[in-house]
């Protein structure tokens, strides 16, 4: 993928080619993208992603398990080898949500920077919220552009003009998060779809009321899983109502298959079809606009300025 010319670094970025990397370590799953930034032009020279699940049980526990951090360390050695073979000489790792949550992640930090070499951070939901917005603005966003990222522990709303972040709002609202809280299950319980809506719905309801958006363009897994799942990235009320009906009549083992989807992401996807069409009525739309861009094209940007 390549990113057109005034869509996206500031002159700040260097106009030699560089190589770099971003490992984005979410609650739901891990994702990497190595990429040639040239000129202000991303182009993209490998992405990434695995399930690593580390927010499972953190909001019962407040705790990473052992097994995640595991995982998590395995797959993030593996993604940096994978960098480095491709000649990236910047890699950045953040940690989101899960970071930001969870009461061990000092030894999340520190059992990467062993394996690696790299000293990961964690990222504010303000700040993610930043690079996210940078992120989508390098590909080339609409503006002045509203978004939302939805991942598995938060979800960020934020809004600018001109290429630069105005105001942003981080929100518990992750999917995985949801899931738990409210005990969905496999396949879910239709009749819980409104009443986790009506919730969201009040959460964003006071955002809504002091930021007027036209559109959002929505990112994140459960986004771009729920585009894929309706055919659309045009998300509105009859598509994300088709996909809470397929999601309510089968189990996410039998829709692995015929969706290409890891039955742990089906399982997350009906949070996010509550989440998604919150956001949409709380903000008065009829639809949400997906993108796969987002936070991982920030962090690429911000590593070669």
């Amino acid at each position: 993928m390549r990113y057109g010319p005034g869509s996206a670094c500031s002159s700040d970025c260097n106009s030699a080619p560089v190589i770099a990397a971003a490992i984005d370590v979410g609650t739901n799953t891990t994702r990497l993208l190595v990429a040639r930034v040239e000129s202000g032009q991303i182009a993209a020279l490998r992405t990434d992603r695995v399930m690593t699940a580390l927010g499972t049980g953190v909001e019962q526990t407040g705790r990473i398990t052992n097994a995640g951090l595991d995982l998590a360390e395995q797959t993030i050695t593996t993604m940096v080898d994978d960098a480095r073979a491709l000649g990236a000489e910047r890699i950045a790792i953040a940690c989101t949500a899960v970071g930001r949550d969870a009461t061990n992640t000092a030894e999340l930090l520190a059992r990467i920077a062993t394996a690696t070499g790299i000293a990961a951070h964690v990222l504010s939901g303000q700040r993610e919220a930043e690079l996210t917005f940078a992120g989508l603005v390098a590909t080339g966003a609409s503006d002045p552009l509203v978004a939302a990222d939805l991942g598995g522990g938060s979800l960020e709303v934020m809004g600018g003009i001109a290429g630069r972040l105005a105001w942003a709002t981080s929100l518990p609202l992750g999917v995985r998060k949801l899931t738990e809280r409210y005990g969905i299950t496999d396949p879910p319980a239709a009749e819980h779809r409104e009443e986790i809506t009506a919730f969201v719905v009040g959460a964003i309801a006071p955002i809504a009321a002091s930021h007027a958006a036209h559109a959002i363009l929505v990112t994140g897994g459960s986004a771009t899983a729920l585009a894929h799942v309706t055919g659309t990235t045009h998300l509105d009320a009859a598509a994300l109502a088709r996909a809470a009906e397929l999601l309510s009549e089968h189990c996410a083992d039998e829709l692995a298959e015929p969706t290409g989807l890891e039955p742990a992401r089906l399982r997350m996807c009906f949070a996010g079809v509550a989440v998604l069409d919150g956001l949409r009525r709380a903000f008065g739309l009829e639809a949400l606009d997906v993108s796969t861009a987002g936070l991982r094209e920030g962090l690429i940007l911000e590593t070669v300025r």
